[in-house]
C-alpha cells in the first residue's frame, strides 16, 4: 500500500516518530500518474503515522481568498491555496489551524494546541509567535515534498529578522473569526516583494551537506532539511547579502 511506502521513504530520509516536522507538498507529483489508494486522506495519515509520536505540521495559507479587499479569515472555514493536502490537513481531526489571515499552519500531534495558539499576536506574517518560530526552536526538519525547495515559508520568518527593502508591503485592518464564531480585529504588516522574484531554491548553495537530506517518497523527489541549520545560515547569508534569495527584476526598457 502506498502509505505504508510513504511512511518507509520517509523513514529512509531520517524523519523519526519523535520528530517535529512541516511539510510542503505537492500530492500531483507524489502520485505521478497512478492514484493513492485513499487519497489525499491516506496521504495526511501516513503523514502523521510517521512522527506518531511528534508533532505534524502544513502551511495552510490563503493570501488568494483573504486580500486587501476581502479582509476576512475565519479559522474553521476559510480554505487553503497551497494545495490539496493542506486542505484536508486543516480539517483532519485533532488539528489545531494557527490565526493569521494569509499565514496559517495547520498542526498536529504533541503540544498542538500550545504550538499553534500564539500565533494570533503577532503583527507579521512568520513573527517570532509563529509555529515556524517553534519548529526552529524545536529542532524540526522542514519537509519539500515533490514541490521543489521554492515554497519554504520558513525563509519568510528569517527575511522578518533582517528586514530587506523588498520584504514588506502596506499594513491592512483584518476581522478574524476563532474557534465558536467568536471575532476579533488585527492589524497585519503584509508581505510585498515588489519588484523581484523569490529565489528559495538556492538554499542549497549555503547549506552544508550534512544539514538536508533528498530522495524520493512515491514519485515525489523529496528534501528533509534541518530547520536549525536552515535558521541560523540562511540568516547569515542574508546579514551579509540581503538579495542572495531574490533576483530583482528588470524595469520596462531596460536590457
Amino acid at each position: 500500500m502506498e502509505a505504508a511506502k510513504i511512511i518507509k521513504d520517509l523513514q529512509a530520509l531520517g524523519i523519526k516518530s519523535c520528530d517535529v516536522i512541516i511539510v510542503h507538498s505537492s500530492y500531483k507529483s507524489l502520485c505521478g500518474k497512478e492514484k493513492i489508494e485513499g487519497g489525499a486522506q491516506s496521504v495526511i495519515d501516513a503523514l502523521k503515522e510517521t512522527v506518531k509520536t511528534g508533532t505534524l505540521m502544513l502551511p495552510t495559507l490563503s493570501y488568494e481568498s483573504v486580500t486587501p479587499k476581502n479582509r476576512v479569515f475565519d479559522v474553521s472555514k476559510t480554505p487553503s491555496c497551497v494545495g490539496v493536502l493542506p486542505e484536508i490537513m486543516r480539517k483532519s481531526e485533532g488539528v489545531y489551524r494557527s490565526v493569521h489571515p494569509t499565514h496559517s499552519i495547520a498542526v498536529w500531534g504533541k503540544d498542538a494546541k500550545e504550538i499553534a495558539e500564539t500565533h494570533i499576536k503577532d503583527f507579521t506574517p512568520v513573527g517570532p509567535n509563529s509555529p515556524l518560530h517553534e519548529l526552529k526552536r524545536r529542532k524540526g526538519k522542514i519537509v519539500m515534498l515533490g514541490c521543489g525547495l521554492e515554497p519554504n515559508t520558513s525563509m519568510h520568518g528569517i527575511e522578518e529578522l533582517v528586514v530587506p527593502n523588498y520584504l514588506y508591503g502596506k499594513n491592512y485592518d483584518y476581522d478574524l473569526f476563532l474557534q465558536g464564531g467568536k471575532r476579533q480585529k488585527t492589524n497585519i504588516l503584509s508581505h510585498g516583494f515588489k519588484g523581484v522574484e523569490q529565489r528559495y531554491d538556492k538554499i542549497l548553495k549555503v547549506l552544508d551537506t550534512a544539514d538536508y537530506k533528498f530522495g524520493k517518497v512515491l514519485h515525489a523527489d523529496c528534501y528533509v532539511l534541518d530547520a536549525q541549520a536552515v535558521w541560523e545560515k540562511v540568516l547569515d547569508k542574508l546579514k551579509k547579502s540581503p538579495l542572495f534569495f531574490v533576483d530583482v527584476k528588470k524595469k520596462k526598457g531596460n536590457k
